[in-house]
């Protein structure tokens, strides 16, 4: 009688053919664990090891029925393949993963594209105040010189008045005598004022716009992270949605997708800016 030919199995690893004296060998020196699945040519189904008492017999015990598995599927030459059961988990057999997929390629687009507008809206926040608090320096300065230029204009026109009449009386001609010194005077009340508001009020309004400007520069080095970092959630997204949709979704998410490599990484819009 010829020898049997045996094969073993541990998880999804199948070893084989071996002879009947390296098996026994095999199981001898513990290489093959007793729950190790075996077959051999006749029998119906794979077994335990500890069940075939060619290999452990001191553990078959009487009037014991062996243990039934499934019959694998067999290879093209005929040898069963064995699927024994592993102790993996494994994922839901109803669990559509393309919808998976494409679930979570959507939240990354939303995410990003949040995190894309908040980024450039902050840093336009930013610009803005640093800009109105300078305008308001301006306006104050300009306000006062038109209010000054306002009261001189009013009395070089009196001046010029009274100057092209021949037939002045004595308080007219007092007055444009006087006239030179009124202008004089307002002069100097003029630059004395101007030099109050430069301490103080206008002095304020400049230091609150370098103050705004200074930290726009410090936090758009913070916004600008935020903002590469939601191009990259888009784009992952992007790449997630992509090769499980079809028709003008998929398109558009590739026309995406190309507008946020060339743009934002290609380009120097992003690297070469005040980074």
């Amino acid at each position: 009688m010829s020898d049997s030919i045996w094969y073993y199995a541990r998880g999804e690893s199948e070893q084989g053919p071996i002879s009947s004296a390296q098996i026994k060998a095999l199981a001898a020196t513990g290489a093959l664990r007793r729950d190790d699945l075996v077959w051999k040519e006749g029998m119906e189904n794979w077994l335990p090891a500890s069940d075939v008492d060619e290999l452990f017999p001191q553990n078959k015990k009487k009037g014991q029925e062996p243990e039934k598995k499934t019959a694998p599927a067999t290879k093209d030459n005929g040898t069963p393949t064995p699927k024994p059961a592993s102790a993996r988990p494994s994922l839901p057999p109803d669990l559509d993963v393309p919808q998976l997929i494409r679930s979570v390629g959507r939240g990354l687009v939303v995410l990003g594209v949040l995190i894309v507008l908040m980024s450039r809206g902050c840093d336009s926040l930013g610009v803005r105040k640093a800009a109105r608090l300078q305008a308001l320096a301006e306006i104050a300065e300009s306000e006062f010189q038109r209010s000054w230029d306002r009261a001189k204009s009013l009395l070089e026109d009196e001046q010029q008045s009274l100057r092209k009449r021949s037939d002045l009386n004595n308080a007219e001609q007092q007055r444009l005598n006087n006239l030179p010194e009124e202008m004089a005077k307002l002069d100097r009340e003029k630059t004395a004022e101007q030099r109050d508001l430069r301490r103080g009020k206008w002095a304020d309004y400049k230091i609150a716009a370098e103050d705004a400007d200074a930290n726009d520069r410090v936090w758009g080095y913070w916004r600008q992270l935020a903002f590469l970092f939601g191009t990259m959630v888009l784009a992952v997204g992007l790449l997630f949605v992509t090769p499980t949709t079809e028709g003008p979704e998929r398109w558009i998410c590739l026309v995406m997708l190309a507008v946020i490599l060339y743009s934002v990484y290609a380009s120097n819009s992003v690297w070469g800016g005040s980074f």
